[in-house]
């Protein structure tokens, strides 16, 4: 089974569902593609509801799920912007992570490069913390492999997003994506599902095309394998 660590599946949270029947239909599609636990990533910005808020969401849904009988797991996360707010807050320990784990999703701006990258991975990983780079094929400072190399290098950890291997997020992230993954820079793959309904038009060829590029054991490593092993606190593959 799989295990999306990128979803935004909270209802009236961000722009995800509007409301629980939308993230009741999202969580039913994700069962039907084969996964049984998913991280909920709301995004970590000011204008959105707190941490506080997200948790109730959170426990509500997961009551609903119980109800309607749908099997899946859920677990509180959160996207952050990769700004000086969010390393401050990771460095005073109050950053918004994955569960109980030491790892924070991020993501870089999607039109300018950041210089400062790899003094900010450093101070991440000296105060213990992995960085998980939500859609680095779609953000600016990836599009040069030797640039996503080096966050490799410094100790971050690169999450593919699927619809990005069949044009949902247009041309040139597709040919980035395709780049990332033929040079095995992501650990981790995922859905980013806002939606059922649009989700619904390009998630199932997207897993299909997952496959196709990776093999069924490099779509295991990133979708099961690797998931599991940082929910988990281990050294991924």
């Amino acid at each position: 089974m799989f295990i999306d660590l990128h979803c935004h599946l909270l209802h009236a949270i961000d722009d995800g569902p509007r409301d629980a029947p939308g993230a009741l239909a999202t969580a039913k599609l994700l069962v039907t593609l084969g996964f049984d636990t998913v991280v909920a990533t709301p995004h970590a910005l000011p204008q959105f509801p707190k941490e506080d808020v997200a948790a109730q969401r959170l426990a509500d849904l997961t009551s609903l799920l119980e109800r309607e009988r749908v099997p899946l797991k859920l677990v509180l996360g959160a996207e952050n912007r990769l700004d000086e707010a969010f390393i401050e807050a990771e460095v005073a320990g109050r950053g918004r992570h994955l569960g109980a784990t030491a790892c924070t999703l991020v993501e870089a701006p999607y039109e300018s490069v950041v210089p400062a990258l790899p003094e900010l991975l450093f101070r991440l990983r000296r105060k213990a913390v992995l960085p998980l780079l939500a859609h680095p094929e779609r953000c600016a400072e990836f599009q040069e492999l030797a640039r996503a190399e080096e966050a490799v290098r410094l100790g971050a950890v690169l999450q593919l997003d699927v619809g990005s291997l069949v044009g949902a997020y247009g041309r040139q992230a597709r040919k980035t994506a395709l780049k990332l993954l033929e040079a095995n820079l992501y650990a981790v793959a995922a859905t980013d599902t806002h939606d059922a309904e649009e989700s619904a038009k390009w998630l199932p060829s997207a897993l299909d095309e997952l496959e196709r590029r990776a093999g069924k054991p490099g779509r295991d490593r990133l979708l099961a394998d690797n998931p599991a092993r940082l929910l988990k606190g281990e050294e991924l593959s």
